[in-house]
């Protein structure tokens, strides 16, 4: 018998959820004030690294094991 092959699934994660309120942030600021825009962009560059940095550390952790 074939052995199935192993499928790695990423963990679960909040920072999609950041990422998609900084882009609702984003565009609402287009609509009522530039400076809510510049809130967005922050949060936006903030999950991006986050998510970043999440995925490297899972990344370390599969190769130390």
């Amino acid at each position: 018998m074939k052995e199935k092959p192993d499928i790695h699934l990423p963990s679960p994660s909040y920072w999609p959820i950041v990422l998609a309120f900084g882009l609702t942030l984003i565009s609402s600021g287009i609509i009522w004030g530039f400076y809510i825009s510049i809130v967005g962009v922050i949060v936006l560059l903030v999950s991006i690294a986050g998510w970043t940095l999440e995925n490297r550390a899972a990344s370390q952790e599969e190769n130390h094991e």
